[in-house]
C-alpha cells in the first residue's frame, strides 16, 4: 500500500510540475519559421518557429517522415522529477498546430513514401536512400537552395476554424 501511495504523489508531483512548466500559447495570427538548419543527405535538422508578432519562438526538431513530407517535433520535456516518460514542454492550440504542419512540408517538395512504389512496383524502405526517394530533383535542389538562405523565413497565416487555447 505504502508503494501504491508513493507512486500516486509522484504522478501528482510529475503533474504539478508541469502544470508549472508547459508553456502554453494563445492562437497567434500567423506563424514565421526562420533559422532552417537542415543537414541534405539525412534530411534532419532544425527551425525555429515565431508565434505571432509578440517575439515568443520556439525550437522544432525537422526530419523526414514515412510518409515522405518533411515533419517537425515540438520541444520536449524528457523525465521530469525522473518520471520515466516525456512530455510537451510547450501546448499549441489545433489550429496553431496545423499552420505549423503547413509551413514545415511546404519547405521541401514530398519525397517517395515509404511502402510500394507505384511506378516499379519495388518496396521504399528506411533502407532506401534518401536521394532514391527524391520525386523532383530540381525542386529539392531549389528548395534547399531557398531555405539555406541566412535571411529565409517561412511565414502562415493561422485559419482559426478548432479550438483555441
Amino acid at each position: 500500500m505504502q508503494n501504491d501511495q508513493s507512486l500516486e504523489d509522484h504522478i501528482q508531483a510529475v503533474k504539478e510540475w508541469l502544470k508549472e512548466n508547459v508553456r502554453v500559447y494563445t492562437t497567434p495570427s500567423d506563424i514565421t519559421l526562420r533559422q532552417v538548419q537542415l543537414n541534405p543527405k539525412t534530411l534532419d535538422g532544425s527551425a525555429f518557429v515565431l508565434l505571432g508578432n509578440d517575439g515568443a519562438g520556439e525550437a522544432l526538431s525537422l526530419w523526414m517522415s514515412e510518409t515522405g513530407w518533411l515533419t517537425y517535433s515540438l520541444p520536449l520535456f524528457h523525465s521530469p522529477l525522473g518520471a520515466p516518460a516525456s512530455y510537451g514542454a510547450i501546448k499549441l492550440s489545433d489550429d496553431t498546430q496545423s499552420a505549423v504542419d503547413s509551413a514545415v512540408r511546404s519547405l521541401l517538395p514530398r519525397f517517395m513514401p515509404l511502402g510500394i512504389n507505384p511506378k516499379t512496383k519495388e518496396w521504399v524502405t528506411r533502407a532506401t536512400p534518401l536521394a532514391a526517394r527524391i520525386t523532383d530533383v530540381p525542386a529539392f535542389m531549389a528548395a534547399l537552395e531557398r531555405i539555406g538562405q541566412p535571411e529565409f523565413e517561412c511565414r502562415q497565416q493561422v485559419k482559426t476554424v478548432g479550438t483555441q487555447v
